[in-house]
Formats: structure tokens, C-alpha cells, sequence
């Protein structure tokens, strides 16, 4: 490839670099009243209507917040790649915007559950009863303190071995008012001794590495009530090598995998999972179901 081939590629990635950058923002003026030049404020509504003139349309605040957090991680992770291209394989981050921004996408996952329980109505029967709820990878603990507001019943435990996101966790739970039903563990979900504890336990697949994935489900089945469920979150990928490639240098620059719905759904049934199934809640995000026996 020639010098001119190689910046005519790298201006065109630019324009959604930009275009990404431009939509958090709009994002961020809209949210918190930011000031600024009425030139920049007008171009950048030029940038998201070229986008898409009803892009921000009908999207209530709540969801404005998870997009805006989608973005700013994606862009904070995306400078570590560029910054630090030969960093060992980790979740290893200590910038507080990646573990809050990326604790506030996983919030995602309570929709994801409320839209499975629709479905299987014994799961929001469960959820509406109460029960223990695990939170493997909680981080910053905002997945935790959403499951604690959307269903009051539920204890929640909430397990991850990266003290600095632990310490923004407390931080968030002192402010949310939910921190009584709340217990929050330093501990690899593969070093779990809790026996028939839990009715539901939450798994972020791609932060689950394939080498310890065995491990994890049989500490995790274990800990499991009889007739517990199993949700194990894995991305849907979009079609094409770009993204396909994309997709997995994320997930094993965090130390995860990129599981495939049949591969999970082979370890679920390894590991004495029962009644075992896919479901998707809406893009990008598809959970793989199991139970513990009753």
C-alpha cells in the first residue's frame, strides 16, 4: 500500500472518530448546560443532523445518559490502546471515567432482565418476591444499585477483584440509598464458596476469560439456590471482519473472550446447567440462560 492509500484510509476512519466525538458533545451540552462559542453549539447540531436529523429524538434522559457513557468509554479505552498498544491483557484500568462510564452502560443489563422476565414469567415472579442476586464484575456498582431500585425485594452481592473500581463503588453506594441491600465483595467470581445462596446470578461474558470460564460456572452453579437462574451477557457482535476484529481486540485487551452464543451455551450444559437457551433483549446484547435443578 502506498503513503497516499494509507492517509486516504486513515482520514476516512477519522470522520466517525469525529462524528462519535461530536454526538457525546451534543451529548454533554444538552445534559449539563454547558455554555460555550454559538458557532461550535450550531455546527455540532450540524455534524448530528447530517447523522441523522431525528438521531436524538424522543430519547429520554435516562438513556441519554447511557449513550453518553458508551462514548466516553469508548473513546478513554480506545486512547489507552493508542497510548499503551503493548499493556498485558486486563481489566486493568484506573481512570475513573472508564470505570464510571463503563458502570453506567452495564446498567443496560436491568432492561435486558426486565425484558427476559416478560417472557419467563417465573423470573419476575422471582424478582418481584425477592430473592439474592449475584453481580459477577460489579465495578464501579452501578448494576447493583439499579437491580436494588427496580426490584426492591432483592439482596444484592456484588463480586469483582479490582479494588479501584470497588472504591468508586462505595462511593456510589453511599449516595444511592439502597447501600442496606447491598454487599459488595473483593473476589474473582472463580474463588466464589458460597453453596445454594443465590436465585439469580449475572455473568458479563466478555470480561470472562475462556481459561477460567469452566472454573467460574462451577463455582457459580454451586452457589446457585436450587432452581436458581444463570444469565450469562455476551455482545452480538455486527457483521463484518472490521467489527468482528474490533470486537475481539476490546475483549481480550480486557481480559475476556469473545463467546459465541453456541459456546456458552455448551459450557452452561458442561456445567449441569439446565433448561439452557438464548434470548436477546434488543441489540447489542444476548443472554444466555440456565438454571441450577431444583
Amino acid at each position: 500500500m502506498s503513503f497516499e492509500s494509507l492517509m486516504a484510509v486513515s482520514q476516512r476512519l477519522s470522520v466517525s472518530l469525529e462524528a462519535l466525538a461530536a454526538l457525546g458533545a451534543e451529548l454533554r451540552l444538552r445534559r449539563e448546560g454547558l455554555g460555550g462559542d454559538p458557532r461550535v453549539r450550531a455546527l455540532l447540531h450540524d455534524v448530528v443532523n447530517a447523522v441523522d436529523p431525528v438521531l436524538l429524538g424522543g430519547i429520554d434522559d435516562d438513556r441519554e445518559a447511557m449513550v453518553l457513557a458508551l462514548i466516553q468509554t469508548i473513546f478513554r479505552q480506545a486512547a489507552d490502546l493508542l497510548e499503551n498498544p503493548a499493556r498485558i491483557p486486563a481489566w486493568s484500568y484506573q481512570d475513573p471515567i472508564i470505570l464510571e462510564s463503563q458502570g453506567q452502560v452495564s446498567r443496560l443489563i436491568v432492561r435486558g432482565i426486565d425484558a427476559l422476565a416478560i417472557h419467563r414469567p417465573e423470573l419476575g415472579a422471582m424478582l418481584r418476591c425477592g430473592g439474592a442476586f449475584l453481580d459477577v464484575g460489579t465495578g464501579v456498582g452501578w448494576l447493583a444499585i439499579d437491580v436494588a431500585r427496580s426490584w426492591p425485594a432483592m439482596r444484592i452481592v456484588g463480586v469483582d477483584p479490582w479494588e479501584p473500581a470497588l472504591a468508586l463503588a462505595r462511593e456510589n453506594l453511599a449516595k444511592s440509598g439502597v447501600a442496606e441491600r447491598i454487599e459488595l465483595r473483593s473476589q474473582c467470581a472463580e474463588h466464589l464458596d458460597d453453596v445454594a445462596t443465590f436465585t439469580l446470578a449475572w455473568v458479563p461474558g466478555p470480561f470472562i476469560g475462556a481459561a477460567i470460564a469452566d472454573r467460574a460456572l462451577e463455582r457459580i452453579h454451586r452457589a446457585l439456590a436450587p432452581g436458581g437462574w444463570l444469565i450469562f451477557g455476551i455482545n452480538v457482535t455486527p457483521p463484518g471482519p472490521l467489527e468482528e476484529a474490533l470486537t475481539a481486540l476490546r475483549n481480550v485487551r480486557s481480559g475476556g473472550y469473545s463467546w459465541t452464543p453456541r459456546e456458552v451455551e455448551e459450557r452452561l450444559r458442561a456445567s449441569d446447567f439446565q433448561k439452557v437457551e438464548s434470548f436477546s433483549p434488543g441489540d447489542p446484547i444476548l443472554l444466555v440462560i440456565g438454571r441450577r435443578a431444583e
